[in-house]
């Protein structure tokens, strides 16, 4: 599956010259975890994310503490994006493998990527959400494909099970019947495995 296919197009993003406090306002309103970055041109140059925020110095509440808190010295609040933001970040294009957006995601423990096209300005942002989202709904309608045809040529006794794209078709009894069992999951789109158990007679692949 390519990042095409289920990335978020229309999304919000900020100028790097921004106010920061509108930004941090942005983030909040539109509830994302993190927004694009582009300059003048429409480049991406930079994602500012909910940890970026967090990083600021806040005061502690006294309140929290059995001790006084002394305070460090104060730090100045600095006043735009640019200031703040995760500097040319990994991105991703319209084409790359949404397997290869997961292996980044999950290594580096970002919440999104910028996508952009080959002049690097934005295109969308592609999620954790997005890829968990397409993972789940494929493997539904692959469930529900296989199943209708199965049940249209009158094998509604056969059990259906889908994680991952890989499909089992379980309660076959006769091994001649894998055969057709094996075609019809294999036809569904998205599918990447098949695996038929045959009650009598093992496992067929």
């Amino acid at each position: 599956m390519l990042v095409r296919e289920l990335l978020t197009r229309d999304v919000a993003q900020v100028r790097d010259v921004s106010p920061l406090d509108s930004a941090i306002r942005v983030l909040a309103e539109q509830r994302v975890s993190a927004l694009p970055v582009v300059d003048a041109t429409g480049r991406v140059v930079g994602i500012l994310s909910e940890a970026d925020v967090l990083r600021l110095h806040l005061s502690a509440d006294p309140r929290a503490h059995l001790r006084p808190v002394v305070e460090e010295a104060e730090v100045p609040w600095p006043t735009t994006v640019a200031e703040v933001m995760s500097a040319d970040p990994v991105v991703a294009h319209e084409g790359t493998d949404v397997a290869e957006v997961a292996r980044v995601l999950a290594d580096t423990g970002w919440k999104s990527l910028p996508v952009v096209d080959e002049d690097h300005a934005l295109v969308g942002m592609v999620s954790r959400s997005d890829v968990i989202h397409q993972l789940a709904t494929r493997d539904a309608d692959i469930w529900l494909r296989v199943v209708r045809e199965l049940g249209r040529l009158g094998h509604t006794d056969w059990s259906v099970g889908v994680s991952r794209g890989v499909v089992t078709v379980s309660g076959v009894r006769r091994a001649r019947d894998a055969s057709l069992a094996a075609a019809v999951a294999a036809g569904a789109p998205g599918v990447r495995d098949v695996v038929v158990q045959v009650d009598e007679e093992g496992t067929l692949r």
